[in-house]
């Protein structure tokens, strides 16, 4: 009997036993549904914070409004995001497979991994209802993997399967390293050019993720957030759980005062974007 934490359809577990997928690859699926693929439990999958409910827009609202609607299931188009990191493409990534793993099988692949470097990590994909390839500039250089990820693209194409991918620029970029066909294909997909978040848009995501969790966050206890801490959105929303933790203990609201007390590395900087 597999191990609890995995399912498998029986007619292909021998064979999955013989070449087991790698162990980074995130294939996800409602519990009343089996797959071919390697099954894992959702809440290890994904980040606890990544839903189309949290995602805050501001500039990206139209990539967002086409992510809503692959994952629901209401267009078989690809999609490609591409933007500086910290613009959200890998929150928006993760929550369209949350999405469509309530109704069928999702993958996520974060391809900056080394364990994705193989082709074998796309093996067993072409049925699923949903793939998304995070990072795929990372192994567009690489061919036997691109040959790989083209035959999928093709087998899921035939299917009317979406595919969508996440890459740090325009695909025209890499013209010189892709091979041609996979990046035809990719061209081809619906392109969303994410931008990064303004400062006051920042204040209202800092403001909103801290009342998810009962805080109060005040817009001067924002704007000194921001005025201190790196604009990364993955380090702001660290200091927001950081601050969460501090505040139950202390029993205290956020002010001033109590935050340079909880976070005594705070100090003006002179960083102010998300570095590309």
């Amino acid at each position: 009997m597999p191990d609890a934490a995995f399912r498998s359809n029986t007619n292909s577990r021998e064979g999955m036993d013989r070449n087991p997928p790698p162990r980074a690859r995130r294939v996800i699926s409602p519990l009343s549904q089996y797959s071919m693929a390697i099954q894992l439990p959702l809440s290890a999958l994904l980040a606890d914070d990544a839903s189309f409910d949290n995602f805050h827009a501001g500039p990206n609202a139209l990539a967002l409004a086409a992510a809503r609607g692959v994952a629901s299931g209401d267009a078989a188009t690809g999609l490609l995001f591409h933007g500086p990191s910290g613009s959200g493409k890998s929150h928006l990534l993760q929550s369209m497979v949350r999405e469509a793993a309530r109704r069928g099988t999702a993958a996520y692949l974060p391809l900056a991994e080394p364990d994705l470097a193989q082709p074998e990590a796309l093996a067993g994909l072409e049925e699923l209802s949903l793939v998304a390839l995070d990072d795929v500039d990372q192994r567009l250089g690489q061919r036997a993997w691109a040959l790989a990820a083209l035959r999928l693209l093709d087998q899921r194409r035939a299917r009317g399967l979406a595919l969508v991918y996440s890459m740090s620029s325009g695909p025209e970029r890499f013209g010189q390293s892709a091979l041609p066909d996979l990046l035809t294909r990719i061209q081809a997909a619906a392109r969303y050019s994410m931008k990064l978040l303004n400062d006051g848009e920042l204040s209202l995501l800092l403001q909103d993720r801290a009342a998810r969790r009962g805080l109060q966050l005040s817009s001067e206890v924002a704007e000194f957030l921001l005025r201190r801490l790196p604009r990364r959105v993955s380090t702001l929303m660290a200091a927001i759980e950081t601050l969460d933790r501090a505040a139950l203990t202390a029993q205290r609201r956020l002010t001033i005062p109590f935050v340079q007390q909880a976070l005594p590395a705070l100090e003006p900087t002179a960083v102010r974007t998300e570095p590309g």
